[in-house]
């Protein structure tokens, strides 16, 4: 009987732990509350839980009892909030249409509070107009002020990823809906989709920051979300990577329009102060697929410093390496190794964007282009009106010359990181093998010494030559085996080093070729 009543009070206990978790799921799904309001729910749904459980079966606890303790929910790290990757049910329709707002326009995954910085440019190689638009106002603006007759090229310039700006957009222009559904979802590998009135890129824009990576940057304004593998530490305390994508449209109306995640400004100031010289190519091309190249050029030129910072860091541990390796010194060509592998990836991956943009308009089958992606994909250009223009295909394959540059260099540093990591574990592994060998040595050393203590140390009733004499005799024995110890292990040392019978021809032939040229620079001299 005590026994059942036992593992009733068990149960009921398992259960009013487990109740708390029950309703704070249930308060989390219909109020949506946030993380610090949830974990006082549930402190104060535990504890009055504990508390209703322990007043229901007062008489099944002993007097001497101790009061259950509230269990409490703490955060025992800083954290920094970020945005899940969202995933679509299974069977989906694919894509996100701008007309109409499905589930997929979900503002818990599209970031409702996201701000966007908006700059619409017309230009032409004689005039140029700029004008800042709040993402409010962007639809009317669409509206009301399309591009004048007399700009040849319009650029929608967007920093910040916001979904009412995406979903603007997609209604004016007519955007295909998959692409509308890779704009919003920053996991979209690089490439370049052909449709039938406009064409849609997406590449990583990878920048060098020195320190440690931002945490809280634009905190008033706007919550970035710092997603795992955005941010990349090259050298702790030194200098790391960052990681944002990058989306552009290119219409059949000459306008390009650029999202970026938040570094637009590093793009967009130096094209900026190319368009407002009238003596540029970009400006004076009046070509919408020029603004392309110039936007592809500027992101490649950010990732330069990145193989240059790390060159720098190779060296530097080189140095170190080669005058004292440490464990420590692998971890951090790890980190360097697992960076550059990731910069590579990108690069090659904006390469075979660019070869794609560079064979536009070939005929498949042609023989002018013979990577397999780029022969796929001009096989889908026949259905597509845009065109790039000779002029931009010649300036793109200067950035694909950058690009391979970039590529072999940051394959060497992958290399020559493996190569440091393996030199690190061979010099050390010499060196415990000399400890080793040194401490072999010295026990063969006292061997002997340790056999003849070992033999005087005998608790021997009669023993004649440890009663009789003193301690003198123990070294008259000891020295000449001590002597002949240590000759044995030279002469084997000396066996061991002894060159070979080619060898000693290679240094007798050595030998004379110094001689010879002692003798001729003295006949000269003479």
């Amino acid at each position: 009987m005590a026994r059942r009543e036992l593992v009733k009070l068990n149960s009921g206990l398992i259960q009013g732990l487990l109740c708390p978790y029950r309703r704070l799921i249930h308060l989390q799904r219909q109020q949506r509350v946030g993380w610090s309001s949830c974990r006082i729910i549930s402190n104060q749904v535990r504890s009055s839980s504990l508390h209703e459980l322990q007043n229901s079966a007062p008489s099944q606890r002993s007097p001497g009892h101790r009061a259950a303790r509230p269990i409490t929910l703490t955060r025992t790290f800083q954290t920094h909030p970020f945005r899940p990757r969202w995933l679509p049910k299974v069977g989906a329709e694919p894509g996100i249409d701008p007309a109409t707002k499905d589930e997929k326009w979900d503002p818990a995954r599209l970031r409702p509070d996201a701000t966007s910085e908006i700059r619409i440019i017309d230009y032409s190689h004689k005039q140029i107009e700029e004008r800042d638009v709040a993402a409010a106002d962007l639809e009317q603006f669409l509206q009301t002020s399309p591009k004048p007759d007399w700009a040849a090229v319009r650029w929608i310039y967007i920093n910040g990823l916001n979904f009412d700006v995406v979903r603007c957009l997609g209604n004016h222009k007519n955007l295909h809906p998959l692409a509308i559904e890779d704009v919003l979802d920053i996991h979209t590998p690089t490439k370049v989709d052909w449709y039938e009135d406009h064409c849609f890129l997406e590449l990583n824009l990878a920048k060098l920051y020195e320190g440690d990576p931002p945490r809280n940057e634009d905190s008033q304004q706007e919550k970035h979300y710092h997603h795992r593998g955005r941010w990349r530490t090259l050298v702790p305390g030194k200098f790391g990577m960052s990681v944002e994508q990058v989306s552009a449209f290119l219409t059949t109306d000459h306008t390009l329009i650029t999202i970026f995640e938040r570094s637009g400004n590093d793009v967009f100031q130096p094209i900026m102060t190319r368009l407002r010289s009238s003596q540029t190519v970009v400006r004076s091309s009046n070509d919408a697929s020029m603004l392309l190249q110039a936007c592809i050029d500027a992101i490649v030129d950010l990732s330069l410093p990145i193989a240059k910072a790390v060159g720098e860091a190779f060296d530097d541990l080189e140095q170190d390496v080669l005058s004292r390796p440490t464990i420590g010194q692998s971890k951090q060509l790890h980190i360097l190794r697992s960076g550059l592998t990731s910069f590579m990836e990108n690069a090659n991956a904006i390469g075979i964007l660019v070869r794609t943009l560079c064979d536009h308009g070939a005929v498949p089958g042609s023989g002018r282009s013979s990577n397999p992606s780029t022969i796929e994909s001009l096989k889908n250009q026949a259905q597509t009106s845009i065109e790039i223009s000779a002029t931009t295909q010649i300036y793109l394959r200067d950035v694909q010359d950058h690009l391979i540059a970039v590529a072999n260099n940051t394959r060497m540093s992958i290399r020559s990181a493996e190569n440091l990591s393996s030199l690190i574990f061979n010099t050390i592994a010499a060196s415990q093998n000399e400890s080793v060998r040194q401490l072999t040595l010295i026990s063969s050393f006292f061997l002997p010494l340790t056999f003849l203590t070992g033999y005087f140390g005998m608790n021997f009733d009669k023993m004649p030559i440890v009663n009789e004499n003193s301690d003198v005799m123990f070294w008259i024995i000891a020295g000449p085996v001590m002597v002949t110890t240590m000759l044995l292990l030279m002469r084997t040392r000396a066996k061991i080093n002894r060159p070979e019978p080619w060898q000693r021809q290679t240094r007798g032939i050595e030998r004379q070729n110094r001689q010879m040229e002692r003798q001729m620079r003295q006949s000269e001299q003479r």
